[in-house]
């Protein structure tokens, strides 16, 4: 019986996505003692999860080696990080992604001919980019995002 709960369990573990989200404009790595990534376990097993570079303005984080755990989301003294458990089955749905430990968007709502489309939801869940995705005024990217942007 003991057994069939850990089975269970850790199929579920294995079953989620992680999305790890760096606020851009909270994290100031130089002015704070990098609590997150001294807390972090899976850094302090010897893997960069949570990586600083001395030249960068803000922390990267291994969504690949992350495991979830939420440390780094309370410690860090800017609130910059956020750590989201998803399904796996949302992996393969990514619709856009602007970039590597920013937002994600699964799925377009589909409009009906003939019929009236309302988006409700809280602040941040991409209602936005979804319309200018419809709109055709950003290109969807289907989650393939380019690490250098260039302009």
């Amino acid at each position: 019986m003991q057994n069939n709960r850990l089975d269970k369990r850790n199929c579920e573990q294995e079953s989620l996505t992680r999305i790890a989200i760096v606020n851009n404009d909270r994290c100031k790595p130089k002015k704070c003692n990098q609590e997150c990534r001294r807390s972090c376990p899976v850094n302090r097993t010897g893997k960069l999860c949570i990586e600083v570079k001395p030249e960068s303005t803000n922390s990267n984080i291994s969504e690949e080696l992350c495991i979830g755990c939420g440390i780094c989301v309370r410690q860090c003294p800017f609130d910059a990080i956020s750590i989201i458990n998803l399904p796996s089955n949302l992996d393969k749905d990514t619709t856009h992604r602007y970039g590597l430990n920013s937002f994600k968007l699964h799925r377009l709502p589909i409009p009906r001919q003939g019929q009236v489309l309302g988006l409700v939801g809280s602040n941040g869940t991409g209602k936005t980019t979804a319309l200018k995705v419809l709109a055709g005024n950003l290109k969807r990217n289907l989650g393939r995002y380019s690490v250098l942007k260039t302009k």
